[in-house]
């Protein structure tokens, strides 16, 4: 029987190629919509330490983005960053543990995932959601960031830096240029449209892929940084973090774990006590 999931990606795929047979510059521009669409919606029921937040809401290029805050007016601050296709729900067993260091703890639900508004995102749009936060509640001295959110981050620091604050990478989306290869290869695309992706994120940003790069922004940041990554992952592979790892920066610690792959490894207790101590 063919489930609800392979027949929506039966008909992006569809969708894809039609557009694609008429004009390789609208098949990307439907793919790179595709691209920024999450699909995959993570549980609806908050944890137990979510009846304990305050609620608020921003506004970031007309769009309403939900945020949670435990703690608010403590000095220390902390913001928690989820990845693509989750939601600051899934960063619950962080929360305690930063609260009883005595920070003030917010997690933001990105555009397009959880309380948020709006059907698709990008790493600037994220990026953009950290500074209108920092704007109106003040820079935090700490980020925890997951996948796509690590890239927005990264994005954020490299025009508003504030280089003492500590980042925490876990499976950052590293090269752009991977992520849109992988999703190239998912739904068959061939070079021809993929070179027309990059095409149109030229055309829509002024910046070629290679410009969402951790690899380009890491090196130009003076912040102490943890970097988390598996040699399973298969959604941002460890392959294109090495570059990095051989340049030996001084300000970037790397822990390299095996078997927890993409999901799993900001839930793993030895990562997060590695977390908890950095910080």
């Amino acid at each position: 029987m063919i489930t609800a999931q392979e027949l929506v990606i039966f008909s992006l795929k569809s969708k894809i190629k039609i557009a694609s047979a008429i004009s390789s510059r609208w098949g990307a521009a439907i793919a790179f919509n595709i691209f920024c669409t999450p699909f995959r919606k993570p549980r609806n029921v908050p944890p137990p330490i979510f009846d304990e937040c305050e609620e608020f809401k921003i506004i970031v290029n007309g769009f309403k983005i939900h945020g949670y805050c435990w703690n608010p007016r403590s000095a220390k601050r902390a913001l928690i960053l989820h990845g693509f296709e989750s939601r600051a729900y899934n960063f619950d067993r962080y929360i305690t543990p930063l609260l009883n260091k005595g920070y003030a703890v917010f997690a933001m639900d990105g555009k397009a995932h959880g309380k948020s508004e709006g059907k698709r995102t990008n790493a600037p749009e994220y990026a953009e959601m950290i500074r209108v936060l920092e704007e109106k509640t003040g820079k935090f001295d700490t980020y925890i960031s997951h996948s796509f959110g690590g890239i927005a981050l990264c994005l954020f620091q490299e025009i508003n830096n504030n280089p003492h604050a500590k980042m925490i990478l876990i499976a950052p989306a590293t090269e752009t240029k991977s992520a849109i290869s992988l999703f190239s290869s998912f739904f068959g695309l061939g070079d021809h449209i993929k070179e027309a992706i990059h095409r149109h994120i030229l055309e829509k940003s002024g910046k070629a892929t290679s410009f969402y790069s951790i690899n380009r922004i890491a090196p130009l940041l003076k912040n102490p940084i943890l970097w988390i990554h598996d040699t399973e992952d298969d959604i941002t592979p460890l392959s294109d973090v090495k570059p990095l790892m051989e340049r030996s920066l001084a300000n970037i610690e790397f822990m390299v774990t095996s078997g927890l792959g993409h999901r799993k490894i900001y839930k793993d207790p030895m990562v997060m006590q590695r977390i908890f101590d950095f910080i």
